[in-house]
């Protein structure tokens, strides 16, 4: 694959930006991110590579929020999912390109509806709540990205926020993007060029923790749902306009 050096510099960019958002919101980094490169790189392509990309930045958010980590909410989820993350990531490579991206738009477009019928819901869950919700999580995050969103409501009803929020979801994503990338890694879709690509994007995700420790500490931020679904709209559209319109 040639990647020019403005390719580069775009993604090493989105790397920077969804991981600031991630560590000041809690979710939405990876998304973010796939959204962002799978222009330049590829659909099917964008999920490994974020998910070579976000493992860097999983591993600095873990150290930094470290002392907020909830243990047993940790050990619950990732329990759960990870055999099921392995299921659907596995599912995801005998995918062609049009139909990841019809997976991929199918599952945005469903889920900021179904995100806010959960929020409204305003479940109050404990660690078997939790457990329960890990099922989905698992089985959506090994072929998509953003399911972190539709874990988010059982997280907040199971009373974690705030520094504790990013500290739990930062040590999922890090189970998340290692299971996922030794999955791919272990496949043609992710050859040792597309892995290094990967983790040279990755790198740019290390200051992201970093700057939105300090945004939290030092301002009253509010990350405006209505922003995310915008976002989350447009991107189920871009992807299911790939699987179902461009040739």
């Amino acid at each position: 694959m040639d990647i020019s050096w403005i390719a580069f510099a775009l993604a090493a960019s989105a790397a920077l930006f969804s991981s600031t958002f991630q560590s000041i919101s809690g979710f939405a980094g990876a998304l973010m991110l796939a959204v962002l490169i799978a222009p330049i790189f590829g659909v099917k392509e964008s999920v490994p590579l974020t998910a070579a990309a976000m493992l860097m930045s999983s591993c600095v958010r873990v150290w930094v929020f470290k002392k907020f980590l909830p243990i047993k909410p940790f050990l619950v989820i990732m329990t759960v999912a990870l055999p099921l993350i392995i299921i659907s990531t596995n599912f995801y490579l005998t995918l062609d390109t049009k139909m990841a991206a019809l997976v991929l738009g199918g599952f945005l477009f469903v889920s900021t509806p179904l995100r806010i019928i959960l929020n409204k819901l305003k479940v109050k869950v404990s660690l078997k709540g939790l457990a329960l919700a890990a099922i989905p999580y698992g089985l959506l995050s090994g072929s998509t990205f953003g399911a972190g969103l539709i874990l988010a409501p059982f997280t907040l009803g199971a009373g974690i926020t705030k520094e504790r929020l990013v500290a739990l979801v930062g040590a999922l994503a890090l189970g998340l993007n290692l299971s996922k990338t030794i999955v791919f890694g272990n496949s043609p879709l992710l050859g040792q060029e597309l892995l290094i690509l990967g983790l040279a994007i990755g790198c740019f995700t290390l200051p992201g923790p970093f700057i939105g420790r300090w945004i939290l500490k030092h301002t009253d931020v509010s990350i405006h749902n209505r922003f995310m679904d915008v976002f989350v709209f447009l991107a189920s559209l871009y992807f299911l306009y790939e699987g179902l319109i461009r040739n």
